[in-house]
């Protein structure tokens, strides 16, 4: 069945990106000594070293975590029941499904845009900057990973690789097969049920031939 929806979408906002987002909050919240060590090469502000082994880094790095899980945590329980109750509803599937997805595109065109670049790259020396390969690899998970989620959150809202829902509304169906009978009332049925007995009937009687009467001759 075609979907506003497809499976290499739904795979990837349903498993894919939560699993990744999970994966995030889990290491800031329970490694924070690392998850802010590395941040930056050990070389660049050497003060700030352990800034994840300090109370109020902790606390700012833990509620980053938690942050991560909470949006991992809306993706995976959102597209799931968006998929089981509205795919036979392109028209609703895709508006829940954009405003869910706008909001989050933003959300990483910001990171990509402040998080990365102002707040980490521009204080990095130049000679830094020309050398991504000396890039810690949070640092590399941040805009990488955020960057291909952007591009596959805007592939959908522009509709690369799969159907509108106005496509799909304005489409007949192929087969009746597993369609839902429509409920008629009581006395429709009873109609119905005649009718059909009727047509039943006369098609078992036997067919009458059209030949001719003999006439008897009158002496």
């Amino acid at each position: 069945m075609r979907s506003v929806l497809p499976n290499g979408y739904y795979y990837f906002f349903w498993i894919l990106e939560p699993t990744l987002t999970i994966a995030g909050g889990i290491s800031a919240i329970f490694n924070p000594e690392n998850f802010g060590k590395n941040q930056l090469p050990n070389n660049i502000e050497k003060n700030t070293i352990n800034i994840g082994s300090t109370s109020r880094g902790q606390i700012i790095i833990s509620q980053l975590g938690s942050c991560f899980i909470l949006l991992a945590m809306i993706s995976l329980s959102l597209i799931y029941l968006f998929k089981k109750y509205l795919n036979d509803k392109p028209l609703i599937l895709e508006k829940m499904l954009k405003g869910l997805l706008i909001p989050l595109a933003i959300a990483d065109e910001l990171t990509i845009y402040d998080h990365s670049v102002f707040v980490t790259l521009l204080p990095l020396p130049i000679s830094h900057l020309k050398s991504p390969l000396e890039w810690t690899y949070i640092l590399h998970c941040t805009v990488w990973i955020t960057l291909t989620l952007f591009i596959t959150r805007i592939s959908w809202l522009i509709g690369i690789g799969r159907p509108s829902a106005k496509s799909l509304s304005f489409a007949k169906p192929l087969s009746k097969i597993g369609q839902r009978p429509i409920p008629l009332p009581k006395q429709s049925e009873l109609v119905v049920e005649q009718v059909l007995k009727a047509n039943v009937e006369e098609t078992e009687q036997p067919r009458r031939r059209n030949t001719p009467r003999k006439t008897r001759q009158v002496e």
